[in-house]
């Protein structure tokens, strides 16, 4: 009975065969290697080794045989306790004994058991693969490679490409100031500084979105002299803090509702700020009064208020003289 196969099959299934009352043929696992020096590649594997502490007899070789051979359980003891007394002797005789595909067992000087494991792969995932030699990449010197790129020999470019680089040249070397101008201009000049590109929106219904900051003149000696953007606070020269505002002092009917335009001079978020406003505007000799609240409860604080769009575009153009930010709003 060829005990040596059955050991050689148990070690594509698991990690330890014992053979009782010789030793244990042990496999673990090695990765992929990659040679160095010699450029050879070799697959993952099981690596065997033999291990002369494991004697005792776990069952799985005797088993093995019992199974495949047909044999009783006792019968497969039998035949593993003469296949170990053979070997024993072998190596007593100082021979090398070959267990096919597993490796080979002999002695050493002192007596001790050796072992060469075989060729053999008993990875299964690695199956049909195999070590290969894969020469190493000659690559020419860099400063090779920069000498002949050098002095590589170009042909002539031909006459029509020649005309067509030229002519990109020249569009590009007018197109250059053109653009440049087009770009320093508006930002050297005030061309764009009044541009209201509200106006711009086709599908806009009012005159300009009501905004969702207050715009207030700064006002010395009865002329706007700057524009100050506050967030619901009123800010004069000889205001420093805002106060509580007498609503009462402001008539909110000045101005006619029935109107549709009004001409906006800011809006606030708390009543009183827009009080504070009014009261600014009226010290200033120009009329204004609160209109109520938009959509967005802003209070509106308007300066005059008018049945057609041209009268109200007619007197915006003079408020704007001193008011620079008015604008229109549609009721």
């Amino acid at each position: 009975m060829n005990v040596e196969k059955h050991i050689g099959e148990l070690l594509y299934d698991h990690n330890c065969v014992i053979v009782p009352d010789l030793g244990g043929f042990v496999a673990n696992y090695a990765p992929a290697k990659i040679h160095p020096t010699q450029h050879t590649f070799s697959p993952p594997t099981k690596n065997i080794v033999f291990n002369i502490n494991l004697k005792n007899n776990d069952g799985l070789l005797a088993n093995q045989i019992a199974a495949f051979e047909k044999k009783s359980y006792s019968e497969a003891l039998k035949y593993i306790d003469y296949f170990v007394k053979e070997i024993n002797l072998q190596l007593k005789k100082g021979a090398k004994v070959k267990i096919d595909e597993v490796g080979t067992l002999f002695l050493d000087v002192e007596k001790n058991i050796q072992f060469e494991p075989a060729q053999t792969n008993f990875l299964l995932d690695a199956f049909g693969l195999s070590s290969f030699h894969s020469p190493a990449i000659k690559r020419d010197a860099i400063a090779k490679r920069i000498i002949e790129k050098e002095f590589k020999d170009r042909g002539p470019i031909p006459v029509e490409k020649k005309k067509r680089k030229v002519g990109r040249y020249v569009a590009i070397a007018v197109a250059l100031p053109l653009v440049f101008a087009m770009v320093w201009i508006p930002l050297k000049t005030d061309l764009l500084k009044n541009v209201n590109y509200a106006n711009l929106n086709p599908f806009s219904k009012n005159e300009v979105k009501l905004p969702e900051v207050n715009v207030v003149p700064s006002v010395i000696n009865d002329t706007v002299v700057s524009k100050v953007i506050v967030y619901d606070t009123v800010r004069v020269p000889s205001v420093t803090a805002l106060v509580a505002a007498d609503t009462t002092a402001v008539a909110k009917n000045d101005i006619n509702l029935d109107f549709k335009f009004h001409l906006v001079a800011g809006c606030f978020q708390i009543e009183e700020n827009a009080v504070k406003f009014v009261q600014t505007l009226q010290s200033q000799n120009l009329s204004a009064a609160i209109i109520g609240q938009n959509n967005k409860g802003l209070y509106v604080v308007s300066c005059g208020d008018f049945a057609t769009r041209k009268d109200a575009l007619n007197e915006l153009t003079s408020l704007r003289g001193v008011l620079p930010n008015a604008w229109l709003y549609k009721n």
